[in-house]
């Protein structure tokens, strides 16, 4: 084979590899951004979240409101980092921290009898619902975006290069309470 031929053909090698591991590169930059994207979707909806019931606990009066901003500053403080600082884990417990102080102020509006006007009690309850079905919805998405990335990552030929190239797996949003995490016998509740 002439010398020429085997320079062309290293050199065409070489440029495909070059093209295939731009591509490669490309599309987990897309699949890397879309998934930070909805992360901060999340972020978001927590804030929204946050000023909610920071809102709610003001309007509810007394006690009841200094409990609740006690528990969101707790809550709040612990980290001293905004909520786009925080981790995915950390993001999870944070939501679970919101949900407990909702309750808490649903709870204490049930308590008190001067704040119990129905119309009070079923906006209370509706904004909550909204929020906690705004933030599920947001934390569905970054699952499925971040699934779609680590999938785009894990797959072979782009596992060989991808680790190199400074791409690592995110983190998806799982049950953090126990609780929530049980199976329920409903038999009883279905007729079985």
């Amino acid at each position: 084979m002439p010398p020429w031929a085997v320079i062309t053909a290293a050199c065409v090698v070489i440029i495909a590899f070059a093209v295939w591991l731009i591509t490669v590169r490309n599309r987990l930059v897309r699949a890397r951004n879309r998934s930070h994207e909805a992360l901060r979707g999340i972020d978001v909806a927590l804030e929204t979240r946050f000023d909610q019931v920071k809102a709610q606990a003001e309007a509810a009066s007394g006690a009841v409101g200094k409990e609740v901003e006690m528990m969101l500053g707790a809550t709040a403080l612990r980290t001293g980092r905004g909520i786009e600082q925080l981790s995915v884990t950390e993001k999870a417990e944070l939501g679970e921290a919101l949900g407990r102080a909702e309750r808490s102020l649903l709870a204490a509006v049930e308590a008190y009898p001067e704040m119990r006007t129905q119309q009070n009690v079923e906006l209370l309850q509706r904004t909550v619902n909204e929020t906690e079905e705004r933030l599920q919805a947001a934390r569905r998405v970054y699952n499925s975006t971040a699934t779609d990335y680590n999938t785009r990552r894990q797959v072979f030929p782009t596992v060989l290069v991808a680790g190199l190239l400074g791409f690592r797996d995110h983190e998806l949003f799982e049950l953090t309470n126990a609780v929530k995490r049980e199976q329920y016998d409903l038999g009883g509740f279905l007729g079985s």
